[in-house]
C-alpha cells in the first residue's frame, strides 16, 4: 500500500507553526510577503521572532535524540551556525521558501491520504466509515489501544462523555512481530481498499513521557507501524447518557449548555448523524449556533475597536444551518415560552438574511445575538430559558444506558469528596445534596457548589486524577407568599433550586460570585483513583482532597463580610489569572463618575442660589462664577477618584468580583 504521511516532516512543520501563526500552513502569503511583513514589525517583535526561529533550529540540529538532517537544506544548516538577529530578518527569504515548500508537500500528502481513506470508508458500513474518517481528522494524538481478539484486532478509542467506540478488523493477516495490547498515541491511519479487501497501517507512539508531541514526532524511538490486511471493519459502539454525567458533575446553566453542545457536536463529527437520536438531531443546529455565539461573546473584549461584526469569521457549517428555515421554526416555542422573543427575533433575522444571500447581515445578526445573550446572562434574565433548554437536553440523552468505566471512577472520587465536604457544610447550616449546598440568612441566599473539572489526567500506570474546585455565591432574595410561610426566590427561581453555578455568569450588582481552588488559583483539590485496582503494581499517589476544606473556610469568612485570609491573598497575587478580570480601575472610575457629576452640580447650584440672597465670597474665598465652576468640577472628580481607590482596595481584600 501507499504511505503518504511523513511523520518527521509533519513534526518539523508543527515546531515552527507552534512559534507564531505566521509560520503555520494557514498563512496564505508568499515567502517574500511574509519576510517583508516581519521586517516591518517593531524591534521587540522582530527580536521575539528571531529568538523563536533560532530556538526551533537548535532543536532540529543539536538534539541528539532526533535525526532530521535529510530534511534540512544548506540554508537551514547555515542558520544553526549563524543565528538570526532582529536586524537581519531580510536574510530569512531562503528559510521561508523552504518552510513554504514543506507546508505544500505536507498538505498534498494529507489530501492524498484522506482521499485514499475516504475511498476505503465508502466500502464500509456508514457508521464505521464515519468513525474512520474522524480518526484521520479529529483523533490525531489521542490515546488508543489495539488488542488482539476473536481472530482480529480491536482499535479502542478514548472514551468521551457521549460514549466509547471501537473498530473491529476481522480476519487479520499481518507480519507484525510486536506484542499486544498495543497502547499509545495514534499519529495517523493510512487505508486502502482493493479487490482483495482492506489494508491498513497505523502509526502509534508507545511512549508515555513529558516530551511534547512535536519532539516525539521527530524521534526514532518508541514508534510502531502496524500494517495488516483484513475484512470489512465493523463499529462497536456504546453510548452514554452524557446529559446525566454532566449534570452529576455539578454543571448548571451556561456551563452545562456549553459542555453539552461540545459533546453533541463532537459525537456527530465522529460518528455522523446515524448515532444521534431524533431529539439530539433536532437540537443539534441550535447547539452549533450557541457554541459559536458563546465563542463570539468570549472574544468580544479583545476585538479591535472599529472592527465590524461582519469581519468575524463564521464557520461555513454554521452558515449552512441557517439555510433551513423550518428547522429553526421548531425552536420558536422554546424561546417564546421562556420569554425570550427578542433573542429568537435576532436569530430569525439571521436566517432570513442567509436566505437573501446577505452574508454581511448574517454576521452582524449573529454578533448581535451573541452580545444579547451575554448581556441577558449578566442581568440574570436567562434563568427560565436555560432551565427549559437543559430539560430538553437531558431528555435527548436519557435513553442511553451504557456504563462508563471513567464515570465509574468519578463516582468513586465523588463519594470520597462527599464524605469530606458534606459534614462541614451541614455543620455550618447548609442544606442540599452533593455537589450543591445552600443556606438562607436574612434576605440573602448563600450557595456553595463543588465543581469537578471535565479534564482529568491519566498516567501510564492507570492512576486517574480528578480535579475539584469550589464555587461560592451570595444573592439577594425576593420574599413572596404569606407572612406565616413565606417563600424565597432568586431571580424568579425558587431558593431551593438555585445553585452557586447559576450565578457564575451573572453581573447584576446584587450577585456575588467566586471560584476558589480552580483555574484562578492555579490549584485544585485532587483525588487519585487506580482504575486497574492495583494491577499496575503501584499504589495511587496521595491525593489532596482535604485542600478543598481550606477553600470552604475562605468562603464562609466571605459570607460574613470578612476579608480573605493572608495566605489566600498571597495565593491570589501569585495566580496567573486574576479573578477580578472584569473589574478594572477605569471601569470602576466610570461607575462612580455620575456621583462626582451630581456632587459638582449640587455644589454649583448651592453657589448660584446662595449668591442671590447673600454675598458668598464673605464666607468662601471665591471671586467669580468661573472659579466656582472649576472648583465644583475638581471636587466632583476628587470624590470619584477617592471612591475608585477605596473600591479597588476593597476588591483586593475580598474574593468577590463585585
Amino acid at each position: 500500500m501507499n504511505y503518504y504521511i511523513d511523520r518527521k516532516r509533519m513534526g518539523i512543520a508543527e515546531i515552527f507553526s507552534g512559534m507564531h501563526p505566521i509560520f503555520s500552513p494557514s498563512n496564505d502569503m508568499s515567502a517574500k510577503e511574509t519576510v517583508r511583513l516581519m521586517c516591518e514589525q517593531s524591534f521587540r517583535t522582530r527580536a521575539r521572532i528571531a529568538s523563536g526561529i533560532n530556538r526551533a533550529i537548535r532543536r532540529l540540529t543539536h538534539d541528539s535524540t532526533v535525526d532530521v538532517g535529510d530534511y534540512l537544506n544548506d540554508d537551514i544548516k547555515n542558520l544553526s551556525e549563524n543565528p538570526v538577529r532582529a536586524d537581519n530578518l531580510n536574510d530569512l527569504l531562503p528559510f521561508m521558501k523552504w518552510l513554504e515548500e514543506l507546508h505544500r508537500v505536507n498538505s498534498l500528502a494529507v489530501e492524498r491520504s484522506q482521499y485514499s481513506l475516504n475511498d476505503a470508508a465508502n466500502y464500509m458500513e456508514k457508521a464505521a466509515g464515519e468513525l474512520l474518517r474522524s480518526c484521520s481528522t479529529n483523533m490525531m494524538w489521542q490515546n488508543i489501544s489495539i488488542v488482539q481478539e476473536d481472530g482480529g484486532l480491536y482499535l479502542n478509542l478514548t472514551e468521551r462523555f457521549w460514549g466509547k467506540a471501537a473498530l473491529f478488523f476481522p480476519d487479520v493477516s499481518s507480519s507484525f512481530e510486536g506484542t499486544f495490547p498495543l497502547v499509545g498515541m495514534l499519529f495517523c491511519i493510512e487505508a486502502e481498499h482493493t479487490d482483495a479487501g482492506f489494508e491498513f497501517s497505523f502509526v502509534v507512539n508507545v511512549e508515555f513521557g513529558t516530551d511534547d508531541m512535536e519532539l516525539r514526532a521527530l524521534q526514532d524511538r518508541n514508534w510502531v507501524r502496524l500494517t495488516f490486511r483484513c475484512g470489512k471493519p465493523e463499529l462497536q459502539l456504546t453510548l452514554f447518557d452524557y446529559g446525566k454525567y454532566l449534570h452529576d458533575f455539578g454543571k448548571c446553566g451556561h456551563s452545562f449548555i456549553e459542555d453539552w453542545c461540545s459533546e453533541a457536536i463532537h459525537k456527530e463529527q465522529s460518528l455522523g448523524s446515524v448515532s444521534m437520536t431524533e431529539k439530539e438531531q433536532a437540537l443539534l443546529p441550535l447547539a452549533k449556533i450557541l457554541r459559536v455565539t458563546y465563542q463570539m461573546a468570549d472574544v468580544d473584549a479583545i476585538i479591535e475597536k472599529g472592527s465590524s461584526p461582519s469581519q468575524i469569521a463564521i464557520p461555513d457549517k454554521v452558515l449552512e444551518l441557517l439555510g433551513n428555515r423550518y428547522r429553526f421554526s421548531l425552536y420558536e416555542n422554546l424561546f417564546k415560552e421562556s420569554g425570550q422573543e427578542e433573542l429568537y427575533g435576532i436569530l430569525k433575522n439571521a436566517v432570513e438574511a442567509w436566505g437573501d444571500d446577505d452574508v454581511e447581515t448574517v454576521g452582524s445578526e449573529l454578533w448581535h445575538f451573541a452580545g444579547s445573550l451575554r448581556e441577558k446572562e449578566r442581568m440574570d434574565s436567562l434563568r427560565v430559558f436555560y432551565d427549559r433548554l437543559i430539560k430538553e437536553m437531558l431528555a435527548c440523552t436519557s435513553e442511553f444506558e451504557g456504563v462508563s468505566r471513567i464515570y465509574g471512577t468519578y463516582s468513586e472520587a465523588e463519594e470520597k469528596m462527599r464524605a469530606i465536604i458534606e459534614p462541614v457544610m451541614i455543620e455550618n447550616g447548609f442544606s442540599g445534596d452533593y455537589p450543591h449546598y445552600r443556606r438562607r440568612r436574612g434576605k440573602k441566599g448563600e450557595y456553595v457548589s463543588v465543581l469537578t473539572s471535565n479534564i482529568n489526567k491519566r498516567t501510564v500506570n492507570g492512576v486517574l486524577t480528578y480535579y475539584f474546585s469550589l464555587s461560592a455565591a451570595q444573592k439577594k432574595l425576593e420574599r413572596r407568599g404569606s407572612r406565616k410561610a413565606p417563600e424565597y426566590f432568586a431571580a424568579g427561581m425558587p431558593f431551593d433550586l438555585t445553585t452557586a453555578e447559576d450565578c457564575s455568569y451573572v453581573f447584576d450588582g446584587k450577585t456575588k460570585y467566586a471560584e476558589l481552588g480552580g483555574a484562578y488559583d492555579d490549584e485544585s483539590a485532587e483525588i487519585n483513583i487506580d482504575i486497574f485496582e492495583g494491577i499496575s503494581g503501584e499504589e495511587a499517589t496521595a491525593d489532596t482532597a482535604n485542600e478543598l476544606l481550606r477553600f470552604a473556610d475562605v468562603a464562609f469568612q466571605a459570607f460574613s463580610g470578612r476579608a480573605m485570609p493572608r495566605w489566600y491573598r498571597k495565593k491570589r497575587r501569585r495566580a496567573s489569572v486574576r479573578y477580578q478580570n472584569e473589574i478594572t480601575a477605569s471601569g470602576t472610575f466610570i461607575r462612580f463618575l455620575p456621583l462626582g457629576l451630581y456632587l459638582s452640580a449640587l455644589l454649583m447650584g448651592v453657589y448660584v442660589v446662595g449668591n442671590r440672597f447673600f454675598d458668598v465670597s464673605r464666607y468662601i474665598p471665591i471671586d467669580d462664577t468661573r472659579t466656582a465652576l472649576v472648583l465644583s468640577v475638581l471636587a466632583g472628580l476628587t470624590v470619584t477618584v477617592v471612591c475608585t481607590v477605596l473600591r479597588m482596595r476593597s476588591l483586593r481584600r475580598h474574593i468577590w468580583r463585585y
